[in-house]
């Protein structure tokens, strides 16, 4: 039964969102940030599909820069960069010869990579493992990068542009996309703390964007913010934005999604950008792509950096789940969200230097983002005492990641954010 909260609407069974087993639904972990030598990885595509199927995900979405994966495309074969012969020799080894294409043109050796059909048709298996296609749109120079989801179409990006009216088209051009097409598609905002940014005052005049990285596995990215900078952590800009959001009334609430921004595949260790770092968990029906994007549209997910979760309610009465309990470490919950009538005043950012930089975002007072509650059990519950705009949960282990995006991180998980009456 749909349910209305500040204009929030979620696709709830019954009067919640459940994931607990025996509802028909079930759990599927998703990679929704991965590059191969398609554009940037360093990679022939199969390498990363083939990770992914191989460690437990159950679908990935390939979002390559700026290009769909359907075309003819080559790379020189070199002793130095790209495919070297040692990549086409393990390709050969892993994949079988006849799977491994090489031309030569001009005296040169290149390799032909295989496209996004010809991976569905190799390593697609119903109810185990999909592949969703998409791209990361991707403004070149400065500018926003989004990906789009189960789309179908490239998407043209705009190159040097303002953050503000290039995520815009972008998003627009997505939901034509998805009205022309007939499938639900998602758009998201990747890695607002890297390179030039968006800034949380850009992204409160984006209304329409309804998913954000909130924790990116590439090692530029700033996932805890940056000082000099002045970019906030992650998990402040989601607060802030909600909190507007609801201040204003919009009816649009802002998910916050984990990826690993997959680059490399040879070398595992801090400071290259390696699978398995960051996913989402969906609680859907059955392994499709449209029903998971409809899932993750109805809130039906959660982020991880390794910390599993179940039974998320997410009701009129506040919050509640379970975390499933590896032996030997403890957990640490915390509902975080913004009281009615909470300042939300601001003012600019300066630096250690007292420098005010260029792309800062603004700072809000502690009032936002507030921490409502703690737990330190593995049911943890929070009840809604009349005074809140939302409450959302973070959820953090005292286990190490095993290949952390920076060191000392712990194993975490986000649990998207519910309204209060």
């Amino acid at each position: 039964m749909p349910k209305r909260n500040y204009g929030w609407v979620f696709l709830l069974s019954l009067v919640a969102f459940s994931a607990a087993p025996g509802l028909c639904e079930q759990w599927y972990k998703g990679a929704l940030h991965v590059h191969s030598l398609r554009s940037d990885g360093d990679a022939a595509p199969e390498v990363p599909v083939s990770w992914y199927k191989e460690h437990g995900w159950n679908f990935v979405c390939v979002t390559e820069h700026n290009q769909m994966q359907n075309r003819e495309r080559f790379r020189d074969i070199t002793e130095n960069s790209g495919p070297t012969p040692e990549h086409v020799a393990m390709l050969k080894d892993k994949f079988g010869a006849t799977w491994v294409e090489q031309v030569e043109e001009k005296g040169k050796s290149r390799l032909r990579l295989k496209t996004f059909a010809e991976l569905e048709t190799r390593f697609n298996e119903t109810g185990s493992f999909l592949l969703i296609h998409g791209e990361e749109i991707t403004s070149l120079m400065s500018g926003p990068h989004v990906n789009g989801l189960n789309i179908e179409e490239e998407i043209p990006a705009k190159a040097k542009a303002e953050a503000v009216p290039a995520a815009r088209a972008y998003a627009e051009a997505v939901a034509e996309q998805e009205a022309k097409m007939g499938r639900p598609m998602l758009t998201i905002l990747n890695h607002p703390n890297f390179a030039e940014a968006v800034t949380l005052e850009e992204m409160l005049q984006l209304p329409d964007y309804r998913f954000f990285e909130v924790f990116n596995g590439h090692p530029s990215v700033n996932n805890w913010g940056h000082e000099r900078k002045g970019y906030p952590s992650t998990d402040q800009y989601w607060d802030a934005v909600l909190t507007m959001r609801l201040v204003k009334g919009q009816n649009n609430p802002l998910y916050g999604v984990a990826s690993d921004d997959a680059h490399n595949y040879f070398n595992f260790g801090t400071g290259e950008a390696n699978p398995g770092r960051g996913w989402v968990m969906v609680s859907a029906s059955t392994l499709d792509a449209a029903v998971l994007m409809d899932a993750m549209k109805a809130g039906n997910f959660y982020a991880s950096t390794g910390v599993i979760l179940d039974s998320i309610l997410r009701e009129d009465t506040g919050l509640s789940f379970k975390i499933k309990e590896e032996r030997g470490v403890a957990y640490t919950t915390k509902f975080i969200g913004s009281k009615k009538g909470c300042s939300t005043e601001s003012h600019e950012y300066k630096d250690p230097n007292g420098e005010i930089p260029e792309r800062a975002s603004r700072v809000y007072g502690d009032e936002i983002g507030e921490v409502l509650a703690e737990s330190k059990n593995t049911a943890p519950a929070y009840r809604f005492s009349g005074n809140e705009l939302y409450v959302r949960a973070i959820v953090i282990s005292d286990k190490p990641h095993p290949n952390p995006f920076r060191e000392g991180d712990l194993e975490m998980a986000w649990v998207q954010p519910v309204p209060a009456n």
